[in-house]
């Protein structure tokens, strides 16, 4: 089974072509200008005020961004926000912008009609921080043709239920075409497509396609309907200390996509110090799905237990574990699973 993302490569060509036909700088501007504000948010807010105390907050997210600098902060006080979000060739690489809750209390409410709460494009250095995000159609966060990301202490839960994007399957967050990401010390649960569709297309709690030199770290992914984590045609990319339980993969009667985590394509992805335990699937699936000749993969110190099967590995063109170049295992427990603990197969 595939995520077919290659299907979508010559649309994704087009944009940027028409982008640079527009002449549009995919990174954000040469040299933005650069502020050091920080801006207040509050339900009970006021466009209209200054913005700059909590007692002269403004009422919503988005007209903080109309005016945010780079080297600026917006503070999201306690409450919930009904908005979609986009920042478009925003950001420098020496100043970030940073936007974040307060204390767990904020939160961003997609009332199941907006595509997601920060959609992040063509931009540079920008910190979402401490935040819940639900009930967006399509992810509750994507990130995609950016560099220097980081997305941390995000709770984002029930996301995905009805995607309406080209490429969008549901997703708790999501990281395309991009470098220098990190997804660090996240809760995305209960994530994907509902009702679920057997047979169909599934969501993922964290999910990574094309991303460089990024860091996937002490996440929780769980009751996602799909997989926990997936990183797909990636390079240079750490996963560690990361949870994936109880993720349904179960697409139909007898098969499924995705795993606890799922590798595939690209080179040099360390995975270690993991729990994959009770997903309804493989807690860990390798593959070269695309024939793509992947190496640098390195397993190690992961606990893969109570899923269907402990590993699933696919399309090396061997019935044993792929060469140490290709994939290199060590000190992993995997072990109780109910199917069995290890499949390989040659080919899919």
């Amino acid at each position: 089974m595939s995520r077919n993302y290659k299907y979508y490569l010559p649309f994704i060509f087009l944009g940027l072509m028409w982008a640079l036909v527009l002449g549009c700088d995919c990174m954000g501007d040469d040299d933005p200008p650069v502020g050091n504000a920080t801006y207040y948010v509050s339900p009970a807010g006021d466009n209209s005020a200054d913005g700059l105390s909590r007692k002269s907050a403004f009422q919503t997210i988005g007209h903080a961004l109309d005016i945010l600098l780079a080297g600026e902060t917006v503070i999201i006080l306690s409450g919930t926000y009904n908005e979609g979000l986009r920042l478009e060739n925003r950001g420098s690489a020496d100043a970030s912008i940073t936007i974040k809750g307060e204390n767990g209390t904020s939160m961003l409410d997609g009332e199941e009609s907006m595509k997601a709460a920060f959609w992040i494009s063509e931009s540079v250095n920008i910190i979402i921080d401490n935040l819940e995000i639900a009930n967006y159609t399509d992810a509750g966060i994507v990130v995609t043709n950016s560099a220097d990301i980081t997305i941390k202490n995000i709770v984002a839960h029930d996301n995905g239920k009805a995607a309406v994007s080209l490429w969008a399957e549901g997703y708790g967050i999501h990281a395309d075409d991009s470098k220098n990401v990190t997804i660090e010390n996240n809760d995305a649960y209960n994530n994907g497509p509902q009702p679920q569709l057997p047979g169909k297309l599934m969501g993922t709690g964290i999910n990574c396609f094309n991303i460089q030199d990024s860091v996937i770290r002490g996440n929780l992914s769980h009751h996602n309907v799909g997989g926990g984590i997936l990183v797909e045609d990636s390079v240079n990319v750490l996963v560690e200390n990361n949870e994936a339980q109880y993720n349904d993969l179960d697409a139909s009667v007898d098969e499924w996509w995705d795993g606890g985590i799922w590798v595939d394509g690209g080179h040099d992805i360390t995975v270690r110090n993991n729990l994959f335990s009770n997903n309804k699937g493989p807690g860990i699936e390798i593959s070269d799905e695309d024939f793509q000749e992947p190496y640098g993969y390195v397993f190690e110190n992961n606990i893969s237990t109570n899923n269907y099967y402990g590993i699933y590995i696919w399309n090396f063109g061997t019935s044993d574990y792929p060469s140490e170049d290709i994939l290199k295992m060590a000190n992993n427990q995997i072990t109780g699973n109910t199917i069995q603990d290890t499949w390989i197969v040659p080919w899919n």
